[in-house]
């Protein structure tokens, strides 16, 4: 039987994880001065999570969380709330359909693809809101699908990658049965 953390212990995963993505995410944000590099880190991030916690809607959860302090704070873009959001729902409908997500937290093939289409979903709202403000002021419709095109690569990518790195390193360090310790 994989392993179940704590309501509690995931309760404060969630937060911590959130803080860490809206921290580093705005770190890189202000060094690069592209949004890039936080695909990378989101994918990173809730991969982390999901693999610590192995309980349904943790990254919606992280999602949720990020957007409403992407709110509070103001922040440079109006997407960022239903994004974030979105990336995080995608990401656990992507372990919950069929099969039991336990297991498929701790699967790198299903983590892989819960990311790649959490980015892709990501990317979707993200553009769709872009494209709605472009349109008003009057950009062309190829610059639009320029950018379009290239976010939604470097986002699926970019994602796969960081759930990849979090796999790799968190797999090795965290049990996946529950073992009794017994006192002699």
């Amino acid at each position: 039987m994989p392993v179940q953390v704590s309501s509690t212990r995931s309760i404060a995963l969630i937060g911590l994880f959130s803080a860490l993505y809206i921290v580093t995410s705005g770190l890189t944000s202000v060094v690069t001065q592209v949004g890039y590099p936080e695909h990378f880190l989101r994918g990173f991030f809730m991969a982390s999570l999901i693999l610590l916690t192995r309980r349904k809607w943790s990254a919606t959860l992280m999602g949720i969380v990020c957007g409403v302090v992407f709110i509070a704070v103001p922040a440079p873009a109006p997407y960022l709330f239903p994004a974030t959001v979105v990336s995080g729902v995608v990401f656990d409908l992507a372990l919950i359909l069929g099969t039991k997500y336990s297991s498929s937290s701790i699967s790198q093939t299903r983590l892989l693809f819960g990311a790649g289409v959490s980015g892709l979903a990501e990317s979707l709202v993200g553009l769709l809101i872009i494209s709605m403000f472009t349109s008003i002021l009057g950009k062309t419709f190829d610059a639009i699908a320029i950018a379009w095109t290239a976010d939604i690569v470097l986002n699926i990518v970019l994602s796969i990658i960081g759930a990849f790195i979090a796999f790799k390193y968190l797999s090795d360090r965290i049990p996946t049965v529950r073992t009794k310790i017994t006192s002699q």
